[in-house]
């Protein structure tokens, strides 16, 4: 399998998130005259019900006031193609496999904002077109924007759907200048934008079809899945069904010392790089050489990296070797951190989980830079300690890499009580009836599923143990699955149905099936069972086929 034939929300086509998002939000401001037309002058049920919405008051329909500051109609029309290859991605990471849509769904479009600074986006399908039910699309990345093609998965369905900019603007994706001694603008980011903006769009959804909505949801992933964990423990009133990617649990400690540590080990002394993407194809090869057939199955695929135990020496320089072609010593020694628990400087444990191997196929542009920018990971770090890490910032003259852990603990604590989405008392949503499906994948740059994993034990214990969570929250963990869109192993999957069904049906998943693009050769499928149960060859049967695997205590 080749790495360059797989596509990351962080990495191959996207090579520069920021810019392509910066495009994306441009294309989509143009959407009523690129993608659709304007509303034909006859007036429709819809379009009136739609400019009503113009007058509409949010003043008290949340905990907050707000205003719609814009009601417009927006007709079907012919969708560009990159915008298609955009709407499609996000099917990936809101677990709602989406088509590339060749026809923009009609719909009443509204943009309004939640005090203080809290901008949102609202699309409403038709009257007989809505499926009954509303969607909140969290942001991700450390928000900052509005990126409407978030809302495309959910609108495809007949969702009535809303997303927010998280409370504030900044430079995508991880700017946190804006969070300068701010606490307030954090608490909005972290999860009561995402409170008053669901508020705010239920009103709106009774005001426009004349009756509520009779199920909500929540999907993100990343800090949009750390967005659904929130709003479970702090608002469980607000949605029936949380659907989770990559939550991030331990969100303050990733920001305040996984992100430094990581930017450290790749731009050991100054903003320039110890490698670059060049190299990651070389890496992956001999990660997966390695560790491939630990699980008993040659297939490509790591089902589980914590096993993998692959040392980047293997790979190594030998003298006279042409360089291009393996690892020089510097990098190996950067390698190894990159997969090791971060330290602080006394050598002390300060965030257990290292990037997991088999994840190099999502690193171009997170963890090591692919074009002249510098890896998402050293914007992370720099203004993470700088402007987001404390109640009281370091600001713009501090140096990010003389921080101090263990000085400065107490100040990474406090601000994680608001950042953090490590709460284990989910016992207010599950009373109500809600239920959460999080899933995670082992090839995930960004974040680890150990993380993930580490939380929902936790959380198990909590809760009663594992049949009295699994009554109303599972956790997938995926092999090959990266951050946000692609993979090495099977990667498009319909978790929202099943969440549906189990919140409106009482119908508990079994388990989720995963499967390959069509234009994959071969195209694949496979189970994944809620966790622990893993997914194992029966050792009959094509590989390629979910029919040949069975659950598995090990």
């Amino acid at each position: 399998m080749q790495i360059a034939s797989k596509i990351s929300i962080f990495g191959g086509q996207m090579r520069s998130l920021k810019l392509s998002i910066l495009c994306l939000i441009a294309a989509m401001a143009a959407t009523p005259t690129v993608a659709a037309t304007e509303a034909p002058p006859k007036a429709t049920a819809h379009a009136n019900s739609c400019m009503s919405l113009n007058a509409f008051s949010l003043e008290t329909a949340a905990d907050v006031p707000g205003r719609v500051v814009d009601a417009s109609v927006v007709t079907g029309g012919a969708t560009p193609d990159d915008l298609r290859i955009s709407y499609k991605k996000r099917g990936h990471s809101q677990g709602a496999p989406t088509p590339m849509m060749e026809v923009f769904p009609e719909h009443c479009r509204v943009e309004g904002y939640m005090t203080p600074n809290i901008k949102f986006i609202m699309l409403l399908p038709p009257a007989e077109k809505w499926n009954g039910r509303f969607m909140m699309a969290a942001c991700e990345g450390w928000c900052g924007y509005i990126y409407e093609a978030t809302l495309m998965p959910g609108l495809n369905r007949g969702y009535a759907v809303i997303t927010n900019d998280g409370g504030h603007y900044s430079d995508p994706p991880f700017d946190g200048v804006w969070a300068y001694n701010n606490v307030d603008v954090r608490i909005d980011f972290a999860h009561r934008a995402n409170h008053v903006t669901a508020q705010a769009g239920k009103a709106m959804i009774k005001e426009f079809y004349g009756r509520p909505a009779k199920y909500s949801y929540i999907a993100g992933f990343s800090k949009g899945g750390n967005a659904g964990l929130l709003t479970a423990t702090h608002y469980p009133e607000d949605f029936d069904g949380v659907f989770a990617k990559a939550p991030v649990p331990y969100y303050q400690w990733k920001n305040a010392a996984h992100f430094p540590w990581l930017a450290k080990a790749v731009y050991p002394k100054d903003d320039t790089a110890i490698m670059d993407s060049s190299k990651l194809p070389l890496i992956n090869s001999s990660v997966i050489a390695a560790c491939d057939t630990l699980d008993g199955l040659k297939d490509g695929i790591i089902d589980d990296p914590r096993v993998c135990k692959w040392d980047p020496v293997k790979i190594v320089c030998k003298p006279g070797q042409d360089e291009t072609k393996c690892l020089t010593m510097p990098q190996v020694e950067a390698l190894r951190k990159v997969y090791a628990p971060a330290l602080d400087d006394k050598g002390k444990v300060i965030f257990p989980w290292g990037t997991d191997r088999g994840s190099e196929i999502d690193w171009p542009a997170a963890l090591v830079p692919d074009s002249p920018e510098p890896a998402y990971v050293l914007d992370g770090a720099r203004t993470g300690l700088k402007y987001m890490v404390f109640r009281e910032a370091k600001g713009p003259d501090f140096d990010w890499r003389t921080f101090d852990y263990e000085a400065e603990l107490a100040g990474v604590e406090e601000m994680g009580k608001i950042m953090d989405a490590a709460g284990t008392d989910y016992n207010a949503f599950k009373a109500r009836g809600g239920k959460m499906i999080v899933v995670h994948g082992w090839a995930d740059a960004l974040v680890s599923a150990a993380m993930t994993i580490d939380w929902f034990e936790k959380m198990r214990a909590d809760m009663g143990g594992k049949e009295a969570t699994n009554s109303f929250a599972q956790l997938y963990v995926v092999p090959g699955m990266v951050h946000g869109s692609g993979g090495t192993g099977p990667y498009e999957y319909d978790a929202l149905t099943a969440l549906e069904k189990w919140v409106e049906e009482g119908v508990q998943p079994e388990q989720l099936i995963m499967w390959d693009e069509a234009s994959e050769t071969p195209r694949r499928s496979r189970p994944i069972y809620p966790y622990p149960t893993l997914s194992k060859y029966s050792g009959k049967g094509d590989i390629n086929s979910a029919s040949s695997y069975k659950p598995s205590a090990k």
